[in-house]
């Protein structure tokens, strides 16, 4: 009897951590029910990005955002302060207001080009975070949102 109540002790138990550590994975907030197809590992794990599915929605969408100028979206994914590089010096944007009036020497051509022409899954990956281009900008997982947090305009 004792054995028996042993095992449905333990039985219980592993579910209970089951459930629990399921628990713990943190959702992205407004990418919660976006998975990811054909191969499950995430790739963007070592950048601190919890669910890989959700993060390539997200791209796609900053992508399209990007691709017809919309500004005010766009600012919504931004990080403040933005850091912005130009000319070897880094100044910061620190907030969507003036992220907007910059938008144009922010978000220049070349950004631009460089970001709608990438690709999400031959993006670079690093613990930095997740490079576009030739890291023209930056992109990671912060208080449970994507954002992009830095940009290299030279």
């Amino acid at each position: 009897m004792m054995k028996r109540m042993r095992w449905v002790l333990l039985a219980m138990g592993i579910a209970l951590m089951a459930q629990t550590t399921m628990s713990l994975v943190p959702q992205v907030s407004g990418y919660d029910g976006y998975t990811r197809e054909g191969n499950s590992s995430n790739r963007y794990e070592v950048a601190g990005i919890t669910n890989a599915g959700a993060f390539e929605a997200f791209f796609g969408k900053l992508q399209e955002a990007v691709k017809v100028n919309d500004k005010t979206e766009v600012a919504k994914h931004i990080r403040y302060p933005l850091r912005v590089n130009k000319d070897g010096k880094s100044h910061f944007i620190p907030d969507e207001q003036r992220f907007l009036e910059e938008y144009d020497r922010i978000i220049t051509e070349k950004v631009k080009e460089a970001f709608l022409q990438q690709k999400v899954t031959d993006t670079f990956v690093n613990d930095q975070g997740v490079m576009v281009g030739n890291g023209e900008m930056w992109l990671g997982q912060f208080s449970n949102r994507f954002f992009v947090f830095a940009v290299n305009v030279e």
